[in-house]
């Protein structure tokens, strides 16, 4: 489940060789557009080899993205505090591998001040099935963000 750990694994060619060196393994990718489910449909029918250069692409992916990151499964919702967990637990590796601009409008802004409102009551961290402590986490993302925005204001 989550093979492409909800986005943040960009190459799609390196999960799936990844994933078929094991038997009896059939992932559940996650496709959300019609285009990923034709690249994985075009890479079942000439399957990339797991050689060197697809190695070192799951490193690279390994050693960014281990740890406590959330891969988007959405246990943890409904949040009481109206919390958008999925996406605030994990806008720091949005910023580093996703389009980032859109995570800047005041709409997204609000979603993520929300993570003041936590009133800490466990549903999150006892739904996740990573074990994530939620609560946790969710605070230093909204640390990284608004340091992220300062930076971009300097920056300019």
């Amino acid at each position: 489940m989550k093979a492409l750990s909800g986005g943040l694994i960009t190459n799609a060619a390196s999960a799936f060789s990844f994933l078929r060196q094991f038997d009896n393994v059939v992932p559940i990718w996650g496709i959300q557009r019609e285009t990923e489910l034709d690249q994985f449909i075009s890479l079942e029918k000439n399957p990339p080899p797991l050689d060197k250069s697809m190695w070192s692409i799951i490193s690279k992916d390994r050693a960014e993205l281990s740890g406590d990151f959330c891969r988007t499964c959405g246990y943890c919702l409904p949040c009481p505090a109206g919390i958008e967990i999925p996406t605030c637990a994990r806008i720091s590796l949005l910023f580093r591998r996703a389009p980032y601009e859109g995570f800047l409008e005041d709409s997204f802004k609000e979603k993520m001040e929300l993570i003041n409102n936590c009133i800490e009551c466990g549903h999150c961290k006892n739904h996740c099935p990573y074990k994530l402590d939620t609560p946790n986490l969710l605070k230093r993302e909204l640390k990284n963000y608004n340091e992220f925005q300062i930076h971009l204001f300097y920056k300019q």
